[in-house]
């Protein structure tokens, strides 16, 4: 990314690159937008370390009513996926999505030898290598260095996420689309516009970003907007709807990444988590939904993931320790929807009292880039069986 920058820099002065203009632009894709008929992914981060058993909730296990005697949620509150677990009912808006087949919840999913500090578990999420939590580049970074089309966009006020940052591909960066609008009066300058034939090929490479920065402001203007009060830019709804914007628009990304954060729920759980997760559903619900309007609903798929689960037995201070594995959710109508993976052995904990973890996640990851994004895993995650079947 700083590359990319470096290059437009040393040559605004060709240019003409007015000092109005926003830094995103700076950033413009070389990329021409993907085919309509692209299929589109999205990556939601659970940053914290979300607790996966009180999101998919074994809700007729006595070892885990006994273990939460404050947190535990009653099988009367759970919806049921099976006798045996269910989702949390601050899920509800997802129950349209599970009963319509388009949900996949992919049970205790993890990694051999689990960390349970934040940075480096999230690393190992993030770079899709496990016991290479310092990779210099993540799995969806990987994908986009052999499969440029695929453009990853991060969505959100920090810094890009180790995930999608690659070798050599830079991934773009933004937190709202107010980044795409110019200040009053100005313009992309002479750059987007000019049509002379003896700049050279690097000006022109960089005329040629310009335009396609250009056309995508304007299809981004002629986005609907959603008849009701637009969601605050920094909420997850808000960074959901710019994908949304961006997706209808037809920009060049064909991966998302965005998160939502407060998992770290040492204290005080029964009102924070419950809390998170209605907020998850519900800008997963108006997400596509708003989809379904400009009819990109069917080739989107959202990945749910966080960095590790928590602990079984629940804290003297309300709250859940970090623990292991966690589930995984894959949402929207090109997901085969149901449950993989077994469910939690709370009789068989490890050696600190986590649940062992029973699905790779790299396991998933694969299933992603070959069944959904056409890209060959092996070299990003590994040679890796076909464990699941999470499409069709």
């Amino acid at each position: 990314m700083s590359s990319r920058r470096v290059f437009l820099k040393r040559t605004a002065a060709v240019c003409s690159i007015g000092s109005s203009v926003p830094q995103v632009w700076r950033q413009a894709a070389s990329a021409a937008g993907p085919d309509r008929d692209a299929t589109i992914l999205v990556v939601v981060e659970l940053t914290g370390g979300n607790d996966g058993l009180n999101t998919v909730v074994p809700h007729a296990n006595d070892v885990y009513q006994k273990s939460r005697p404050t947190l535990r949620v009653k099988p009367d509150k759970v919806l049921k996926l099976d006798d045996l677990v269910g989702l949390n009912d601050a899920l509800k808006d997802m129950q349209p999505f599970w009963d319509g087949g388009d949900l996949a919840v992919i049970q205790q999913v993890g990694y051999p030898n689990p960390n349970r500090s934040h940075f480096e578990s999230m690393a190992v999420w993030q770079s899709g290598a496990a016991g290479q939590a310092a990779a210099p580049a993540g799995w969806l970074g990987r994908a986009a260095d052999a499969h440029p089309g695929l453009s990853p966009c991060h969505v959100g006020p920090a810094a890009p996420p180790l995930a999608v940052r690659g070798r050599t591909a830079a991934p773009q960066s933004l937190a709202s689309l107010a980044e795409f609008q110019l200040a009053p009066g100005a313009d992309l300058g002479p750059a987007a516009e000019s049509k002379n034939t003896n700049s050279g090929p690097v000006v022109e490479a960089i005329r040629a970003q310009y335009r396609e920065a250009s056309d995508l402001l304007r299809r981004l203007e002629q986005v609907p907007r959603d008849g009701g009060t637009l969601p605050v830019a920094g909420t997850l709804e808000g960074r959901l709807e710019t994908v949304r914007r961006m997706i209808a628009a037809q920009a060049p990304a064909r991966v998302y990444y965005t998160s939502l954060d407060g998992f770290d729920t040492h204290a005080a759980q029964v009102y924070a988590h419950p809390r998170l997760l209605r907020t998850l559903a519900e800008s997963l619900a108006a997400f596509f939904k708003n989809l379904k309007e400009s009819r990109d609903d069917a080739r989107t798929a959202v990945l749910v993931f966080s960095e590790f689960g928590r602990r079984l037995k629940e804290n003297a201070s309300g709250g859940t320790d970090h623990g292991a594995p966690g589930p995984v959710l894959l949402v929207g109508p090109g997901v085969k929807g149901g449950l993989y993976g077994s469910h939690p052995d709370l009789s068989k904990l490890d050696e600190v009292g986590d649940p062992r973890f029973a699905v790779d996640y790299r396991d998933v990851y694969a299933a992603v880039l070959r069944r959904w994004l056409d890209v060959d895993p092996s070299p990003i995650v590994g040679p890796r069986e076909a464990a699941f079947n999470l499409f069709g």
